[in-house]
């Protein structure tokens, strides 16, 4: 079989300043700006990834709510969720307490939903 691995991750985004300020301060992504298509698209490392957010429109994405949902491994829950609601995301509900990991369910700001746990 082929080895594979994900190289990259392409978003289609409603709200570009906001999306950006959000993945800039809850997850440290530092993006670059590139003018193409006529419009401006953000481009940056996060977690491996190379992440891409095009505007929604050039994507030519029409859904509504998300497609994908992240599940991302955080040391101190507390201290992300406290950038969550300080950069424009929201919570989604109560963190619940698992045998071996607290977890949380947020939003970003263009409502596309992530799971953080940590490890207990």
């Amino acid at each position: 079989m082929n080895k594979m691995r994900i190289e990259g991750l392409t978003m289609a985004i409603t709200d570009m300043d906001a999306m950006v300020k959000f993945y800039e301060s809850v997850f440290d992504v530092r993006f670059a700006a590139h003018e193409m298509y006529g419009a401006t698209l953000y481009q940056g490392g996060w977690i491996g990834l190379n992440l891409l957010f095009c505007p929604r429109e050039i994507a030519q994405n029409t859904a509504e709510q998300n497609r994908h949902q992240f599940d991302i491994i955080v040391d101190d829950l507390d201290a992300v969720i406290e950038m969550v609601n300080s950069s424009g995301g929201e919570m989604m509900g109560e963190i619940a307490i698992q045998s071996d990991q607290k977890v949380a369910s947020i939003k970003d700001p263009d409502g596309n939903s992530i799971v953080l746990k940590q490890q207990l």
